[in-house]
């Protein structure tokens, strides 16, 4: 697992946390192909996410709010919204943010072959 490489701030992040249904019925299919289309997207920095249980949290990163707003207007995207609140969410929040700093931490591996 590893966490996302961004540029140097600023630039923008999209908090999407979910509260999953049991529904499962096209989900992974839904949750590949826009995975595989936010790859290409420009202006995508990268992604985190997160699930336990229920619950699941994905940050998506973005040079730009243009660009973010392009990927909230994708069809594909939109049909994705669509299918999320008619059946595999029982509720969800997205929230826009401009990341102005960041920090961390990355342990050295000392296993030496």
């Amino acid at each position: 697992m590893q966490i996302a490489s961004t540029p140097e701030p600023p630039y923008y992040a999209a908090v999407f946390t979910s509260v999953r249904t049991d529904i499962d019925e096209g989900y992974y299919d839904m949750n590949n192909a826009l995975f595989a289309e936010l790859s290409k997207m420009q202006g995508y920095l990268g992604h985190d996410s997160a699930r336990e249980n229920s619950l699941g949290i994905t940050v998506s990163y973005w040079s730009d709010l243009e660009s973010l707003k392009n990927w909230r207007n994708l069809p594909l995207h939109q049909n994705a919204q669509h299918l999320g609140r008619e059946k595999w969410y029982e509720s969800y929040k997205v929230r826009i943010c401009k990341v102005e700093r960041e920090y961390g931490f990355e342990a050295q591996s000392t296993f030496e072959p």
